[in-house]
């Protein structure tokens, strides 16, 4: 679920308003006065070497989240403040590769927020950093284990990084899912469709019995896609029987095996939930998802927490930093101490007192924007953004 333009245009509001002060700020010598939280998604070794660096020069410390959170419990007064918080979404195999490796040479803290529905076992640990470092493998050869940064870390990854005492591991829900609002229909999920784990337009079809699978593509091609939402949300869903599942399969199948043009497959599908889409027996839609929300995140914990121990998976990153007060009392109900977001809406920077249901994140790019020595100009670091975007390399 990605809306670019949307997103864009949001950002530049953002230029002018509503990052914390120091973003803005022309004085190296300001005082936070409050904790910054940065996001990351995909590790570049280059940049993320950079910032802590930057960080360790000006004598910033990084936080656990557990540092974290007592603080925003307090209610004393910040002296000389020079602490933040990184935050990494989904885990994507780049963190364990190349932001572990780092964050362990710069003795350094993060936070990571995984997707556990969807982190495999695996008993091997990917080739990183240190194999490099200690002349076992080439850089370029560990770029291509996952050019693309398209899978996660695996079970094994996450307990060594977590083992380390460095990184935090944190829910970011349990699939990372989106439900189907309606009958809206508007596509088909086929070989051209993004098959990505932390963005996978077929989350809706993912169930309890899914966690922990291996999916391949094939298994859901022919499933049609109606209007969705971020499940976080609690709002409406569209439920459907596997008899339902099946039956577009075969439509799909059948019409592949024996050379029938694409046309027809859909035509099958398009007149299947034509004809079923006003039976109970295939379809209903539930007015409110909140109930499967709360069991999202409770197993999303029960299984963080069977694979570590009882300090993980107590705080949550919403997907795409969407959510509303329905999530919120959830969170509550279900004892989950605190919520990551994007930048909120008046709350440039989380201080002691704050409520930990509604932490504001910014852009990493904005380390930079710190006061302290060798801080680089507001417009250098847009103009950077901007080239990436342009050249259409991953925006972290």
């Amino acid at each position: 679920m990605h809306h670019p333009l949307r997103k864009q245009l949001s950002e530049l509001k953002l230029v002018f308003s509503g990052y914390p002060d120091f973003v803005y700020s022309k004085t190296k010598n300001l005082r936070l006065e409050g904790i910054p939280v940065f996001v990351y998604h995909t590790i570049d070794p280059q940049i993320f070497e950079s910032h802590l660096l930057f960080l360790k020069e000006n004598n910033y410390k990084t936080l656990s989240i557990h540092e974290f959170y007592d603080i925003l419990l307090s209610k004393s007064e910040l002296r000389e403040n020079k602490s933040v918080l990184l935050t990494i979404d989904d885990a994507r195999s780049s963190v364990w590769r190349f932001a572990f490796p780092l964050l362990k040479k710069y003795q350094m803290k993060a936070t990571v927020f995984i997707i556990p529905g969807l982190t495999v076992d695996d008993e091997h640990c990917r080739k990183n950093l240190e194999d490099v470092w200690k002349g076992r493998i080439e850089l370029q050869n560990v770029n291509e284990i996952d050019s693309e940064d398209n899978t996660l870390c695996n079970w094994n990854e996450i307990i060594g990084m977590y083992n380390s005492g460095l990184v935090s591991i944190e829910s970011h829900t349990l699939f990372h899912s989106e439900v189907f609002k309606n009958f809206k229909f508007f596509d088909f999920i086929t070989r051209d469709k993004p098959f990505l784990p932390y963005n996978f337009v077929g989350s809706p079809y993912l169930s309890f019995f899914s966690t922990g699978g291996r999916f391949l593509p094939e298994q859901f091609f022919g499933l049609p896609l109606f209007e969705s939402a971020p499940l976080m949300l609690c709002g409406p869903k569209l439920n459907f029987s596997n008899e339902f599942i099946n039956e577009c399969k075969e439509f799909y199948n059948y019409n592949i095996s024996h050379n029938s043009s694409n046309n027809n497959w859909k035509k099958e599908i398009r007149r299947f939930i034509k004809e079923t889409s006003d039976k109970k027996k295939y379809f209903n839609i539930e007015t409110h998802s909140g109930k499967d929300v709360y069991e999202d995140l409770k197993k999303a914990r029960e299984i963080i927490q069977n694979k570590l121990d009882k300090n993980a998976g107590n705080h949550l990153c919403l997907p795409w930093t969407i959510g509303n007060n329905d999530t919120i009392n959830i969170l509550k109900e279900l004892e989950i101490k605190s919520c990551f977001w994007g930048v909120l809406k008046d709350k440039t920077i989380n201080k002691p007192g704050d409520n930990p249901y509604f932490i504001t994140r910014i852009k990493n790019d904005f380390i930079f924007r710190l006061p302290g020595i060798k801080r680089k100009n507001l417009f250098s670091i847009y103009n950077y953004k901007l080239k990436r975007r342009i050249s259409k390399e991953p925006v972290f």
